[in-house]
Order: C-alpha cells, then sequence, then structure tokens
C-alpha cells in the first residue's frame, strides 16, 4: 500500500470523526423531450423559476437541456432526498414531456433544431446565452447535449486541521485545503479509468446523434452504433472535439499555475475562431475570439471550485479564497435508476475521492498529459475487453490487475469512512464494484448492451422505454403539501429575482464585457 495513504489512514482511524462533517452536493443534466422522443421545443417552464436565479433548477446548454442541483448535503441520503423532490416537482410541471434518462440524446434533428438556453435580458443573462451560442458555432449544438452527475465534495475544515497539525504544516489553513484538493485532482486523473469502468452506461448512440461524422463504430439493423466493450461514448473523442485545446495543457500541479494557464486561454486568440467572427451585421456571436471563451468551456473530468460571488471569474474565486470543493465529472447517467445514480455508487465516489486525497500525489510531468489521456480513451471503447492493458507506473499493465491493486487500498478508505458515519453502506459499495471487475456483466455498460438486444438494437427504443418508466414513478408520487409549497416559493422568488436584476440600470454589453473579463 501507498506509504502516504498508510499515514494518513493511521492518525484518521483514531480520529474518524474529522470526516463527519463532510458536504456533498449532486448536479443532474437531463433533456426535456417530447412523448414521441424528440426534444422538446418549449421553453423553459415558468412554474419552474428563473434558469438563471433559480439555486435548484436551471438549464445546462439547451433551453431543453435541464439541470437539477442539490445544495450542500451534510448525508447522502440528504442529498438524494433533495434530489428525489426537485425531480418529483419538475414532472408535475412539465406536462406531458419526459426526462431523457440516457447520458446520449436522441431525435435531436439539424443543429437548428437544439434550442439555446434563454436567461434574459440583464447582461450576465445575455452573456450566459451567448456563451452557448458560441459552443455551438465552434463544436456544434448537437455535441453539446449529452448528459452527466457531477458529484460535488468537501471536507469539514476539522479533518483540514487535524490533517495540518499532523504535518507539522504552518501555511495558512487555506494554502494546505488548496494543494491538498490539487493533490486529489491529479490522483483521480490517474485512476479515473476505474470509475469509467464501474459507473460507465453509455457504450451505445442513435444513429443521428454521429450523422456525418467520421466515429469508428459498429452498427446495429437499427441504426444503432456502439461498440461491444465500450464503457463510455460520452467521455469518448466523439463527445467534445475541441483542436484549439488539443495542444492547451493547463497545470494541475499548483493553483497559481492552473490559474495562470485557464487564464491564457481566455486571452490569446485561436485563428479560426478569430475567422469565425465575434460580432457579425452587429450581432455577437461568441463571447470572444481566443481558445476558451470563459474558463468552463475547459472540459475536464474533475475540477477545483470555489463558489463565485456577483461578477466574478471562476479563476478569480480561486486566486481571491482558495479551492472549496471537488467537482467530480466523470460519471454517466445511470438509466437503471431514477435519479440518475444509485446510493451504491455515490458511497464509492466519496470512498474513492478521499482515496484520491490521502494518497501520494506526485507532480505531474509533461509525460502524464499525454499519457492519460490515452488510458481515458482506452477504457471508454474497450473497457470490458479482458485484454485491455493501461499505461502505468510500469509501462504497459492489464487492467484488472492495476483495478485490484487499486481496490486493496480503498478498502482500508471504505472502512474509515464507515466509522466515521457509522455505517457499512461504504464498504457494500466497495464491495459491489469488485464484483463488477469481476463480472463484467454485471457494469452498467454491459447491462445497457443486453437491454438494447430485448429492443431490437433499437437505441431510441430502449431510451424511450427507460424514459417512460421513470416519469411514471415520479409521477406516481407528488410532493406532499408542504415541500410542494417550498418549491412553489423558491420558483417564485427565483422570477422576482432575475425581474429584481433587470430592472437595474445596465452598462452597454460591449462594456460589461470589457469589465467582466478585466
Amino acid at each position: 500500500m501507498d506509504a502516504t495513504l498508510m499515514q494518513q489512514l493511521a492518525w484518521l482511524e483514531r480520529e474518524p470523526e474529522c470526516l463527519q462533517g463532510m458536504q456533498r452536493g449532486l448536479e443532474k443534466e437531463a433533456l426535456r423531450v417530447q412523448p414521441d422522443g424528440w426534444l422538446a421545443q418549449t421553453p423553459h417552464a415558468a412554474a419552474l423559476g428563473s434558469a438563471l436565479t433559480h439555486p435548484n433548477i436551471t438549464t445546462d446548454y439547451s433551453e431543453a437541456l435541464i439541470e437539477l442541483i442539490t445544495p450542500p448535503c451534510d448525508s447522502i441520503s440528504t442529498a438524494l432526498g433533495w434530489l428525489d423532490d426537485v425531480h418529483r416537482y419538475v414532472y408535475a410541471n412539465i406536462g406531458s414531456e419526459r426526462l431523457w434518462v440516457n447520458s446520449m440524446p436522441c431525435k435531436l434533428g439539424p443543429d437548428s433544431n437544439i434550442p439555446l438556453a434563454q436567461y434574459g435580458s440583464s447582461n450576465i443573462g445575455r452573456m450566459k446565452t451567448l456563451y452557448r451560442h458560441g459552443l455551438g458555432l465552434r463544436y456544434g449544438r448537437r455535441m453539446q447535449t449529452s448528459a452527466g452527475i457531477h458529484y460535488n465534495l468537501s471536507f469539514p475544515d476539522s479533518f483540514w486541521q487535524r490533517w495540518q497539525q499532523q504535518a507539522g504544516d504552518t501555511r495558512s489553513l487555506q494554502d494546505f485545503k488548496s494543494e491538498k484538493y490539487l493533490n486529489l485532482v491529479r490522483n483521480f486523473q490517474r485512476h479515473s479509468w476505474l470509475l469509467l469502468y464501474l459507473l460507465g452506461a453509455s457504450p451505445a448512440v442513435c444513429g443521428t446523434f454521429l450523422e456525418g461524422r467520421d466515429h469508428g463504430l459498429q452498427a446495429m439493423p437499427s441504426g444503432t452504433l456502439y461498440l461491444p466493450d465500450a464503457t463510455s461514448l460520452r467521455m469518448s473523442s466523439l463527445g467534445y472535439q475541441n483542436d484549439a485545446q488539443s495542444d492547451l495543457q493547463v497545470s494541475y500541479n499548483a493553483l497559481g499555475e492552473y490559474i495562470h494557464d485557464l487564464d491564457r486561454a481566455i486571452r490569446t486568440p485561436y485563428a479560426p475562431y478569430v475567422a469565425a467572427g465575434v460580432v457579425k451585421d452587429g450581432v455577437y456571436q461568441q463571447i470572444n475570439a481566443n481558445i476558451l471563451q470563459i474558463e468552463n468551456e475547459y472540459y475536464g473530468l474533475i475540477r477545483p471550485k470555489r463558489t463565485i460571488r456577483s461578477g466574478e471569474r471562476p479563476t478569480q474565486a480561486l486566486a481571491r479564497r482558495g479551492v472549496e470543493y471537488a467537482e467530480l465529472r466523470c460519471v454517466d447517467l445511470d438509466p437503471f435508476e431514477p435519479l440518475g445514480i444509485s446510493r451504491d455508487s455515490a458511497h464509492f465516489l466519496e470512498v474513492f475521492a478521499l482515496h484520491c486525497l490521502l494518497s501520494d500525489s506526485p507532480l505531474f510531468a509533461d509525460e502524464d498529459y499525454r499519457r492519460l489521456p490515452l488510458n481515458q480513451q482506452a477504457m471508454v471503447e474497450r473497457g470490458r475487453d479482458a485484454s485491455l492493458r493501461l499505461h502505468g507506473k510500469n509501462g504497459d499493465e492489464d487492467f484488472r490487475t492495476l483495478a485490484a491493486q487499486l481496490f486493496g487500498e480503498l478498502l482500508p478508505v471504505a472502512q474509515l469512512l464507515d466509522a466515521a458515519h457509522t455505517t457499512g453502506g461504504y464498504s457494500s459499495a466497495l464491495a459491489l464494484q469488485i464484483d463488477k471487475l469481476k463480472e463484467p456483466a454485471m457494469t452498467g455498460s454491459a447491462m445497457v448492451l443486453r437491454s438494447l438486444q430485448d429492443h431490437d438494437g433499437c437505441f431510441y427504443s430502449f431510451a424511450q422505454d427507460c424514459a417512460d418508466r421513470m416519469r411514471d414513478t415520479f409521477l406516481a408520487r407528488p410532493l406532499p403539501d408542504q415541500r410542494l409549497s417550498e418549491l412553489q416559493a423558491l420558483a417564485t422568488k427565483s422570477l422576482d429575482d432575475q425581474a429584481a436584476m433587470e430592472a437595474l440600470p445596465q452598462l452597454p454589453f460591449d462594456d460589461f464585457l470589457a469589465a467582466y473579463f478585466a
């Protein structure tokens, strides 16, 4: 076992209560679709509140790509309960529409049929919509419609204080936290192939999603495209393609380097984007012509995060107040779970993240930035191939051998979390994941492919059936009156908040953008 991990486990096993203040929050994306599976063309329902200001119900890229957000919660049960309540509220207010429960979409039609998310007439609302217009210009709108789960995780100050004392570190507590969160980020990227194997659930896509593109996938008679051993095509090169970012190397070795590299990318012009133009015939087409319009355009498996304040950019928040939490971004929607994620998966993600945090985390070398994406691509395309080998410390190594070694280190971490939270949920979740290694047929990706066989190989038929069943599940459980009233009040307040923002004097939009990036 990693010596650093053993050292950290030693003191935490004496003081597991340090972990009792862990906070987690979930963000779930899902497309709104019509009863026939075509992408919804309706606006974000007023009963759901303002997508700009509502803390729990918003939109992502498209007006039809809803995002459900929980507040930070002190337990997994509370977080999942929140997500369940928000689902029930949404379903009560979208009529006959469904929420698509698969990560990969279906029946999108041409890009022009994918409506951009709308956020009103304030400058910040206009900028959010413009950013999405720019993404469509750069990558195509279709590529922005895949959906997943983001799992946000933070650790309490009591944990950080005791760790800093044990380490004899004399820096500010925030500097210590930021450094350790970057350790987590690096290790997460080193080992994320395991999550893609265990939690990937997008081995197939509707043929229309890749229409007109070279893809290298196999075709079923139904028109469904797939790879027999794929785990998560959402996370493959078939997802976000970006020549501008292909040579962009963002450092995760220190917070200052991470901020510097992202800031440089949002200020460095990229010739094809310059050629596309920022303003045409007096209408903005993209925020700017740089490698990244804003920091969030840099797609990653995980992000170090800090809650932003009004008018603040993500890197400014990090520079001013350090890392607050980690956002885990590589989890596919589980189409067999009403919430898109199971309780076991949530427990396992926390075990995995804590292991990444406590283990030795050498700084990345240039070779790591080249090697790790290759492991990711191999896993998403061939994860259930018994002969798969990955780039490890000792060269190419058998994937299952590497996974077994990692599971051996995860076990005491799961036991520690069980002790801290007086549960057996973490160890039982780990045992379930170990079973998936022994029996690949238990993985979500394998279950999806088996289900496709039951639907004559038709991704649309399978996905539509899943969406219909999940809709029935939520509609059968209407919210209690008190909870319904609370969520209605939140929606009303968010609309009032947006109206108040729009009533304020607004800078000319050019000046607003200049000030935002100043």
